[in-house]
């Protein structure tokens, strides 16, 4: 198989078809504050930092991509390419040396091409083909210009006169539209613990406005390459395709190919593939709640109870906001700990705060003894500081 940016294969997971999954709820037999473990790492100061708007967005655990292009693999014989931007950039890649690939435009007419080297990216993401032991790679010129319409490739066996009948040449194609016409697709969860659910979304764009007329197709890969489940994406409204998955098994990596295919607002046909790259695992720690509050000379300290079913190495993190969702400051701990009940500590510095009431936000434990860190199952969205602060 090519190994194509754009069309890398993956790890299975297991889809369920209702609504996401509420996490199994621990049965919470409280103990005193005084009773825990405090194990977060010392430090001279306070790991934090004055929080600006990029960096709140940017905690979303939201994984997003963009794509103008699309791949069809396995082609064979004759397929309709179309294409939407004046400027696509066409390439072919098949593993029989000897085989003719022609490509013709909208009106019959042949379409440039050049062969490229396998080391060298003609702008398909087909450079990777290093993957595959024999083949050739041709492209069009980049300066080639490419009227919309449907545009067709014709494979054709080569061989030797005398020599016996060959297969049927197949090809890896991948089509880079390079305009407006965008696949946005994201996860609204990574990093997620096996025994959750997320979920996959794909919306298209075209000059920013959403179009409707969409099929969207999943497939999701083992990480060995095989294909474990390849389901159709349901219509949410708006121009939203969603599907919702469990990774139970899904290992650490993974990742899914969307394929999407509809009809622009001009009644022209479309294609368009996506990645989304998946990690994944079991949390060997949970965040149960906050248990102390308060303000000292040095700030604000925020107290998490946690608890650990393997040890390991474990990391907060929290965002504090004004009550207008303002962004004032970020924190951070990590602490080595044992199985048990913890408490771990996050210090903002006095000077970062500001005057109100503040909220703590996007509050999260994460499992960091292997790479890559799997969030904890339970989490705490929004916690009105009260106490601390009067």
């Amino acid at each position: 198989m090519v190994g194509l940016a754009a069309a890398g294969v993956a790890v299975g997971l297991g889809i369920v078809a209702s609504l996401p999954a509420q996490s199994e709820v621990d049965v919470d037999h409280p103990v005193p504050v005084s009773a825990l473990t405090t194990t977060t790492l010392e430090s001279p100061s306070p790991d934090c930092g004055r929080l600006t708007a990029e960096d709140l967005a940017l905690s979303s655990s939201r994984t997003e991509t963009f794509s103008t292009r699309y791949v069809l693999e396995g082609v064979t014989g004759e397929v309709a390419l179309p294409v939407t931007g004046s400027h696509a950039h066409i390439g072919v890649f098949v593993e029989d040396e000897t085989a003719q690939a022609t490509l013709l435009t909208p009106t019959g007419g042949r379409l440039p091409v050049e062969s490229v080297p396998r080391d060298v990216d003609p702008g398909t993401a087909l450079s990777r083909a290093e993957e595959a032991p024999h083949g050739k790679l041709e492209a069009t010129p980049r300066g080639v210009t490419t009227p919309p319409g449907l545009y067709r490739l014709r494979l054709e066996g080569g061989g030797r006169s005398g020599e016996a009948k060959a297969a049927a040449p197949r090809a890896t194609v991948v089509v880079n539209d390079d305009n407006d016409l965008v696949l946005h697709s994201w996860l609204t969860d990574n990093l997620v613990d096996a025994r959750q659910t997320t979920e996959i979304h794909v919306q298209v764009r075209e000059g920013g406005k959403l179009v409707e007329k969409v099929r969207a197709i999943a497939r999701i890969y083992h990480e060995n390459g095989t294909l474990v489940l390849e389901r159709a994406m349901t219509g949410l409204g708006n121009g939203d395709f969603g599907l919702k998955i469990r990774p139970l098994q899904l290992g650490r990596f993974g990742k899914v190919i969307l394929d999407v295919e509809g009809v622009t607002a001009a009644g022209m046909p479309f294609r368009r593939t996506g990645l989304l790259e998946i990690a994944s695992g079991v949390a060997g720690g949970r965040l149960m709640r906050i248990v102390g509050e308060r303000l000292t000379d040095q700030g604000l300290e925020v107290d998490l109870e946690y608890v650990v079913t393997r040890a390991g190495r474990f990391h907060a993190r929290a965002n504090l906001v004004t009550s207008d969702g303002k962004p004032v400051a970020w924190a951070q701990a990590a602490a080595e700990a044992a199985v048990g009940r913890h408490v771990m500590t996050l210090r903002f510095d006095r000077r970062l705060l500001v005057s109100g009431r503040l909220l703590l936000r996007d509050l999260e434990l994460t499992d960091v003894t292997e790479f890559p860190g799997v969030k904890s199952p339970t989490r705490i969205g929004t916690y009105a500081l009260e106490q601390a602060l009067q």
